[in-house]
């Protein structure tokens, strides 16, 4: 089985998103499969220890990003609020993450990240057997077949 991560960490959006992934991802692994990381070379990223587990990590380029500083106590409610997090638009992301892992086809693509929500699902979906999202706002519409809250 083929498993593709989508999730960044950074200074700004933190590194609770690559934790959760990983520590499922290091169980996938157990049970046999094979677990890539897509992720956004963001300042304070955690693609260092990904490797270090021994993952693959397809690094997606930072071009044209400015980054919006630390985050913010002021409540954020849809996946715009979000944006900045992913350094570039859904569309730039999905061209990158698509241009990155080739031709490769998974068997799931888990995507952990408040900046994507189904525009980005749909363009990943040819990608995939199956497509997960783990999302605990409930701010924005997927297209998956598991979501896990």
């Amino acid at each position: 089985m083929k498993v593709l991560f989508r999730t960044d960490a950074s200074l700004q959006i933190g590194s609770g998103h690559i934790m959760r992934c990983l520590t499922l991802a290091e169980s996938l692994r157990q049970e046999g499969a094979e677990v890539m990381f897509a992720c956004r070379s963001h300042p304070g990223n955690l693609v260092g220890l990904l490797l270090e587990k021994g993952f693959e990590v397809y690094q997606l380029p930072m071009e044209n990003f400015e980054p919006q500083g630390q985050c913010t106590a002021k409540p954020r409610v849809t996946v715009e609020d979000y944006s900045d997090w992913l350094g570039c638009s859904q569309d730039e992301d999905a061209q990158a993450t698509l241009k990155a892992i080739g031709e490769v086809q998974f068997d799931w693509l888990i995507v952990d990240h408040y900046g994507l929500d189904e525009y980005w699902e749909r363009q990943l979906r040819p990608t995939t057997q199956k497509l997960m999202v783990i999302d605990d706002l409930a701010n924005r519409a997927h297209d998956c077949d598991l979501l896990l809250d």
